[in-house]
């Protein structure tokens, strides 16, 4: 094995590690951390929009409405 290859080598193995003990590495994984937790928060709320308990808003009201804008007459309100 030649110096030139040795050394390629030793490069080789310094690029593949992680840079956890710089400033820019923890910032990298800071960031990463923050897109992920954000992620997570944003499909929690969707799951709980799909599955969560039903309220009584406008929007679940929808089907309900008249013309005019009211619930239609014997229409009672869900629970």
């Amino acid at each position: 094995m030649s110096a030139a290859e040795i050394a390629d080598n030793k490069w080789e193995l310094e690029a593949s590690r992680p840079p956890v003990r710089t400033t820019g590495g923890i910032l990298q994984i800071l960031i990463i951390g923050f897109f992920a937790g954000l992620f997570g928060w944003m499909v929690m709320f969707a799951f709980q929009g799909i599955f969560g308990a039903r309220r009584d808003t406008l929007a679940d009201q929808y089907g309900r409405l008249t013309v005019d804008g009211k619930p239609a007459p014997g229409a009672a309100p869900a629970q």
